[in-house]
């Protein structure tokens, strides 16, 4: 029964918890966004894929959609993710020039619905295996001897 009890409680306590996924606006009409790379005092605006050659002090994503910076262009070389709105430094992204920017889908970077079912699965199957073990090894006594015992 306390093993039940128990499931439950962790069962109603998983439910509640709250994940944060990426910051995405609604899908409805058309998205805007875009990315401004600032070099020095000149700024680069991006609105869609795009071949650059910006050294960047700080990079700025304004408006709906995702965004990957490029090391190389066409896409290719070392990649930064920009996924939430708002400022980035030289810092952050690890490198300075920037030679690509490419719009990307933002839910190709988030966690499926399905592993995220996976995951809550198999966390409530540990815990209950644990709880049904605890609980036995709670339970285990020793017979304690009486005086017939030492007797006979």
């Amino acid at each position: 029964m306390n093993t039940i009890l128990l499931l439950m409680f962790s069962v109603q306590l998983l439910s509640h918890c709250l994940g944060n996924l990426i910051d995405v606006a609604a899908k409805e009409g058309e998205c805007e966004g875009s990315v401004t790379l600032y070099e020095g005092s000149e700024e680069t605006v991006v609105t869609e894929d795009e071949n650059v050659k910006v050294t960047v002090d700080k990079v700025k994503l304004v408006g709906c959609g995702c965004f990957s910076l490029h090391a190389k262009k066409g896409g290719r070389g070392r990649s930064y993710f920009l996924g939430r709105r708002g400022e980035y430094s030289g810092e952050d992204i690890g490198w300075s020039k920037v030679r690509s920017v490419r719009r990307v889908e933002c839910e190709s970077r988030a966690m499926p619905v399905w592993g995220v079912i996976v995951i809550v699965v198999g966390l409530v199957v540990v815990v209950a295996v644990g709880a049904v073990l605890g609980f036995r090894k709670y339970r285990q006594y020793r017979t304690v001897g009486t005086e017939a015992d030492t007797l006979a």
